[in-house]
């Protein structure tokens, strides 16, 4: 077998998750040359990557790099190490590393190792917030695939890409290229890829209800990072398109025995655990700790949900600040998220508390079983903001009381599902340890369907 052959082979075996038959293989290989010695080390380091330890990794891929020089693939998976380990500055050390050394090297690498270094360089970039960039590489290394198993790899990158960041007629395109391709051609190393690609996707193009059934058909099969991966990007891609999350969503997280930072922030968001100090704060904190394009996300999330003007401001002010290090076309992608927040578009809501319903967007919401959210509308056509207090007082003729503010906190997330689920409509009520409003694009009215509406 001569050594391209024994590359092969050992990338398949990776590729398709089997480890064992892998370790055979390259326990009989015996390198001779330095190419193959410093193959042999770096195939060593991705066998401790693929089996959960990255700091090791990382060392043997170190020292593969001392002893043999630079290499790009070396370069490349280092930069995936460095990711993992979250450890920021190593990575956009070989982030830069590898950069330079594709444009040093082009001339001289295959047409597998430039898809692969493209494809991932593109990653990278989108990881540091280079939105416009990443996109460049990865529609750079879609004509460079040879068979059909590269071209899907670069094809759900570049959709995810759509599917977070820009919505255009290539989504759709991708989408029923993606749908048609057969489940056993896809290897191992791209199920999680593929599940969280068409997740995206789905909920983008189509609904919650859609993707969180791919998230729950692909758990099964994926450890906890992935796990984590696919849940928390539902969850952020929901709260940034106003959907309401489903209870399940809340009871998945706690199945986690630890969160990253990024994961942290969003679980805190959905149990409603940041008011706009802490809030500021904490992203204050993770700007050390998280990938620009998390970071960024994360921002974009929190500025389009304060309903503080004060803290909406300076959380606005502190994107544009760290947008203005970006070149053009990506900090227009990234201003596009916020445009929602900066233009909401009036939505007419009408109460009628005779036919105990609301209309929204042309359909009928039937509040007949729901009678804290009737008065709670009731409320709300006199004044758009209401202390927690005064409301609990209203609906209840009571004092405060922590039991008083969850039935309310509940009854709020009823109403909102409710009206999502018959109109496709997200959050029309926000609820918070203070206030209780009318999101801003909200304009609620009350009618009297029986005095000739």
């Amino acid at each position: 077998m001569n050594w391209q052959d024994r590359f092969q082979q050992l990338n398949r075996l990776l590729l398709n998750g089997e480890i064992n038959a892998f370790n055979e293989a390259l326990n009989r290989w015996v390198p001779r040359t330095k190419a193959e010695k410093r193959a042999h080390l770096h195939y060593q380091g991705l066998r401790e990557f693929h089996s959960g330890r990255v700091a090791e990794c990382a060392r043997l891929l170190e020292k593969a790099l001392q002893e043999y020089g630079e290499n790009v693939n070396l370069v490349r998976d280092l930069a995936v190490c460095h990711y993992h380990e979250q450890n920021m500055q190593q990575f956009r050390f070989r982030l830069d590393q590898l950069e330079r050394g594709l444009v040093e090297f082009e001339s001289r690498l295959s047409a597998r190792t430039l898809l692969e270094c493209e494809l991932l360089l593109g990653k990278f970039l989108e990881a540091e917030g280079r939105l416009a960039p990443a996109l460049i590489y990865y529609k750079r290394a879609l004509p460079r695939a040879e068979n059909p198993h590269q071209r899907t790899r670069v094809q759900l990158q570049k959709a995810r890409w759509h599917a977070l960041y820009e919505m255009s007629a290539e989504l759709s395109a991708d989408y029923r290229e993606l749908i048609s391709i057969p489940a056993e051609s896809i290897t191992r190393d791209l199920r999680i890829e593929y599940a969280h690609s068409m997740m995206l996707i789905e909920l983008r193009l189509i609904g919650a209800d859609h993707a969180w059934s791919r998230y729950l058909k692909t758990e099964p099969e994926c450890d906890e990072l992935d796990r984590r991966l696919l849940l928390f990007d539902f969850i952020e891609g929901s709260l940034a398109m106003d959907l309401p999350l489903d209870p399940a969503v809340s009871k998945k997280i706690k199945d986690f025995r630890e969160l990253d930072p990024f994961e942290e922030f969003l679980c805190k968001m959905v149990q409603g655990r940041l008011e706009g100090p802490t809030k500021i704060e904490e992203l204050n904190d993770l700007s050390s700790k998280l990938p620009w394009a998390n970071y960024l996300r994360l921002l974009c999330l929190a500025a389009n949900r304060e309903v503080n003007p004060q803290v909406k401001r300076e959380l606005n002010r502190k994107l544009q600040l760290i947008l203005q290090s970006l070149d053009a076309k990506s900090r227009d992608v990234w201003n596009a998220r916020l445009k929602q927040a900066l233009h909401p578009m009036e939505i007419k809501l009408e109460f009628c508390p005779r036919s105990r319903s609301i209309s929204v967007l042309g359909k009928t919401v039937d509040l007949s079983k729901k009678k804290i959210g009737q008065n709670l509308l009731s409320l709300l056509t006199r004044r758009s903001v209401l202390s927690v207090e005064e409301t609990i007082q209203h609906l209840w003729q009571c004092d405060f009381t922590p039991e008083h503010y969850h039935r309310l906190r509940m009854g709020i997330h009823r109403l909102n599902m409710l009206v999502f689920e018959t109109c496709g409509h997200g959050k029309i009520i926000e609820v918070d340890s203070q206030q209780v409003r009318l999101r801003p694009e909200i304009k609620l009215e009350e009618i009297d369907l029986g005095l000739g509406h």
